[in-house]
């Protein structure tokens, strides 16, 4: 059962998009000391809820098409999430 649920696209995004979080947290606590304003340290969260939007939302019926494949968002939310780190770092 439990592979079975890894399985799931929704889960892929998700635990990539909360590993994210994590990591960022911990890089503006422990190595840049600073905190983030919202906005940014939540920046992975609101490209999954476009994800989970765009998927069940507006697809509704049609077959699976590229652009929902997880590997491409959960590259696009590590890159929002490196670009939230740079832009403390600069």
């Amino acid at each position: 059962m439990l592979k079975e649920l890894l399985k799931a696209d929704e889960i892929k995004v998700a635990l990539v998009t909360g590993a994210c979080i994590i990591a960022s947290a911990l890089i503006f606590k422990k190595v840049l000391h600073i905190e983030a304003d919202s906005i940014s340290s939540h920046a992975p969260s609101y490209l999954f809820i476009i994800y989970i939007i765009s998927k069940h939302g507006i697809s509704k019926g049609k077959k699976k098409q590229k652009r929902y494949r997880p590997l491409y968002w959960n590259l696009g939310i590590i890159f929002i999430t490196a670009l939230t780190i740079i832009r403390y770092v600069i």
